[in-house]
């Protein structure tokens, strides 16, 4: 099939978008999918630049369209939302490896957290020392990380809200495939990173082999949510072009993203059966924790530092 500027009509070509990486408008029909996570019947195209294999929704729905996506019904708003309950150190530790990483790497001072949620991201690292302060765009998820974590956090989208001034450390967690713009994402971030300063990037890794694997079924793929899929290449590239020296790259594995894409291919729940349960305990959890070890991780996790400038993309 032939590579071509997808716009048919004037409003998709409105709405259509280079690719945020090398810039090319060539694009390849990939797949047709839809909000497996949600359950909505709209369908979203994802195509893949040939020129650098980054994958994006085109045409992408209005910015506003798709943040009515992040509904109360998005699981990640359970428990600021009160559909589930945990102590705080129980929801703390789910970043625990984030949070060791980061004190490894940067001493306490100023973080934001681009995208904190519920903020006990952030709780943990003001319980290290940091002066912590987050943006969340569900207006009452940051208002609980407000009122009942007592954290500085603006509700919002990122680029909506005043980030205020400079930080040691900026954190972007399942943000930078989100944004309209990733390059305009980054060029703020180092508006607003000191020198010295540290930016934690994490997204999913459309090049591992479960995403192969799995293709527009994959849990991952999160349309509308997700506009971008990168791979460790394509996201290095993003981050170089952007004025950042990417220092190490982590790999992370989840069962529960397998599981659910298990779910999507089969169109039924996973386990439903012993045979399910025994591939759960014998293949699926195994490999949440192998495949990161083999650089094949589900989850992608940059460290990065300034460079002194944007580079031009090709």
């Amino acid at each position: 099939m032939a590579d071509t500027p997808a716009s048919t009509t004037f409003e998709e070509a409105e709405r259509q978008i280079d690719c945020a990486v090398c810039g090319s408008a060539l694009q390849r029909p990939m797949w047709n999918v839809r909000d497996t996570l949600l359950g909505s019947p709209e369908q979203y195209r994802i195509v893949r630049c040939p020129e650098c294999g980054t994958l994006r929704m085109s045409p992408r729905p209005p910015f506003n369209e798709r943040r009515r996506a992040f509904s109360d019904l998005y699981p990640l708003f359970d428990w600021a939302l009160g559909r589930k309950r945990a102590q705080a150190e129980q929801r703390i530790a789910r970043f625990a490896p984030q949070i060791a990483e980061l004190n490894r790497r940067q001493r306490p001072g100023k973080l934001l957290d681009v995208g904190c949620g519920d903020g006990y991201f952030l709780l943990g690292m003001q319980r290290r020392g940091w002066e912590a302060s987050g943006i969340e765009l569900h207006e009452n998820v940051a208002a609980y990380a407000r009122d009942e974590l007592g954290l500085d956090v603006r509700g919002g989208a990122e680029h909506e809200v005043d980030w205020g001034g400079k930080y040691d450390c900026i954190v972007l967690m399942g943000v930078i495939e989100d944004v309209d713009d990733p390059n305009a994402c980054l060029l703020r971030c180092a508006e607003h990173l000191n020198d010295g300063g540290l930016l934690m990037v994490q997204t999913h890794n459309i090049d591992c082999w479960e995403a192969r694997y799995f293709g527009p079924c994959w849990f991952n793929i999160e349309a509308p949510r997700h506009v971008w899929h990168f791979s460790p290449e394509t996201l290095k590239k993003l981050l170089q072009n952007n004025g950042f020296n990417q220092a190490d790259l982590l790999h992370y594995g989840a069962a529960f993203v397998t599981e659910r894409s298990i779910e999507n291919k089969r169109g039924k729940v996973f386990p439903s059966s012993a045979i399910d349960r025994v591939l759960r305990k014998a293949v699926v959890a195994p490999a949440a924790k192998i495949a990161p070890i083999l650089g094949q991780g589900i989850m992608i996790e940059s460290y990065s530092r300034k460079s002194g400038g944007r580079q031009e993309r090709p």
